[in-house]
Parts: C-alpha cells; structure tokens; sequence
C-alpha cells in the first residue's frame, strides 16, 4: 500500500515538472495597506500551452481563522471583493481590520495538480510623508575612474548627514524640514569640480516670516472696504427713504 501510494506521488510529481504550473506573487515581500484603501494582490501563473487552469482559489487566514474568499470561475460573495485576469488578481475595496493577515492563492489544472504562494497583508498606521527633493545631477559625456562627491551649502552653511536628509550618494537633497533660500551643490570629482546654484524666494512672506500674511492682508482690506461701502449704502438709502419735502414749501409754491 506504501509503494503504491509513494508511486502515485512520484508519478504526480514528474507530471507537474513536466507540466510546469507554477504560481508566484509579483511582490515576493509582505505588503501593507492603510485602512478604508483598496488592496490589490497581484499574482502571475504559468503553464504550458497543453495546461489548462480548472480553477483559481483564494483563501485568507486571520485572527479570526480561515476563509475562502473567491472561486474562480465563479461569483464573490462579498460585493467589496472582485478578481480579475482570470483570477490572478484580487482586489478589496474598503480595508477593514478583518482584512489583515495571510493569504493564500491555489491553482488547479484540468489533471488536479495544485500549485499555490502565500502573502503576508499587514496594517499600515501612518501615511508615509511626502518630500520635495534637489537633484544635483552632473553630465557624464566621458568615462572616469572614480564617481562624484556632492556637497551642499545652504545659505552658505555646509550640510551633513547630520543636519539634513540626502541620498543617492549625496546628489539628492529631501527639502523637508529645510530652512533657507540659497542652495548649492558643489560636485568634485576627476573630471573637475561643478557648481550649480538654486534659489527660493521668499517673496510669499510677510515682515514676520509668515507666508500667508501678504494674502491674507489683502483679503482683510477687501472686506473692510466692501463693508464701508455697504455701509455708505445703506445709510444713503434709508436717508432718501426717511426723507419728506417741507410742507410749508409746497404751500407756498401752490398758493403762487
């Protein structure tokens, strides 16, 4: 009975060598999702032209346990969840906490032979923060031994790895955080050395450093001098409404 069984297995086995199903995620690392987003897991299947994809399940292990969550062919109970490229690929729309945790796709053959890859979804708790970047970059129209050293000057004050963010080797300098309106980057190298200057105006700012005090000085005159002039208005006009003719002038004016 042992032989037996140990030969159908060696038998399944050369046929899926040979078949060559394999199934693999395009991400091969864990991947994390913020909630209320749209998570796609994304997976490639091969086969041989003789192969024939029977079927497409994928299945989710949480905290709260085991579930299948699509069949292909087929319809997706859940409404939040749909597949695409023949089941390759499924989508979730509205994270929830639930959504976290392992998942699992399988694919069978027409012979029965199953292949299947495994992703780790986590949650991810803050939005990543975004960075305005200065590229010093430096023309290469000749080979050279050695690769260029990038330093850069903000006001004139030299930068570190200590008192500012960069990478790339230097040539890139993240603006977050930054103060200043002058920078340069001085790049050395065999070749020479290149100086390249960039420089942000502060013509946004008010006497006191505030940027949006120039906008917000004309809005604030706006509105006063519409406000006096409603207010001219609307004196004049309850003035010509309240005003009467003297009655002894029109007296005078019948009695001639």
């Amino acid at each position: 009975m042992n032989l037996k069984w140990m030969t159908g297995f060696i038998l399944a086995l050369c046929v899926q060598l040979v078949q060559g199903l394999s199934v693999h995620f395009k991400i091969p690392k864990p991947i994390y999702v913020a909630l209320g987003r749209e998570l796609v897991l994304d997976a490639s299947i091969e086969k041989t032209t003789e192969e024939k994809i029977f079927m497409v399940t994928w299945e989710r292990i949480s905290d709260k346990g085991a579930r299948r969550l699509a069949t292909y062919p087929g319809k997706t109970q859940d409404p939040k969840i749909s597949m695409e490229r023949e089941g390759s690929t499924l989508r979730i729309a509205g994270v929830q906490e639930s959504d976290f945790g392992r998942y699992t796709i399988t694919v069978t053959n027409q012979n029965g032979i199953q292949t299947s890859d495994e992703k780790d979804v986590g949650k991810h708790e803050k939005p990543p923060e975004a960075s305005v970047v200065l590229l010093c970059d430096v023309s290469r129209e000749e080979a050279q031994w050695d690769s260029p050293v990038f330093t850069w000057l903000v006001d004139g004050v030299e930068l570190t790895n200590q008192t500012a963010n960069m990478s790339d080797g230097g040539s890139k300098l993240h603006l977050q955080g930054m103060k200043g309106n002058n920078y340069t980057c001085i790049s050395n190298s065999s070749l020479g050395t290149s100086v390249s200057h960039f420089i942000i105006p502060d013509s946004t700012e008010g006497p006191d450093g505030c940027p949006s005090c120039p906008i917000r000085t004309v809005i604030v005159s706006l509105v006063i001098v519409l406000a006096v002039i409603g207010l001219f208005l609307f004196l004049r006009r309850n003035r010509l409404l309240s005003y009467t003719p003297p009655r002894g002038r029109n007296n005078n004016n019948l009695s001639s």
